[in-house]
């Protein structure tokens, strides 16, 4: 199954707002992201998939979210994809 893990040399800031800064200093580019997205981006650290981020998501909002597990899933697999393309984070294969 494939990971993914967050990129080398990233500076992360949490913003007053529950937002999420990331600065690569590799590509020199930043990227904003909503709460939901800032969870996620918790556990992009290799040793969690996809759906194990979905759960991980699901325990943090609780009973206080409408989130459905589906659409979370595609919205964290998307987010991975989009910042994978970026450089921001690397695709861990740990089979």
């Amino acid at each position: 199954m494939t990971n993914f893990k967050r990129a080398d040399k990233l500076t992360t800031t949490v913003l007053p707002d529950g937002y999420v800064a990331i600065f690569s200093a590799v590509t020199n580019c930043a990227y904003t992201l909503p709460p939901i997205g800032a969870l996620a981006w918790e556990f992009f650290d290799g040793d969690h998939s996809i759906d194990e981020i979905v759960n991980e998501v699901l325990g943090v909002v609780g009973q206080r979210s409408t989130l459905d597990a589906a659409d979370l899933r595609q919205q964290i697999s998307a987010l991975a994809e989009e910042l994978a393309t970026s450089k921001f984070l690397n695709v861990d294969d740990p089979s």
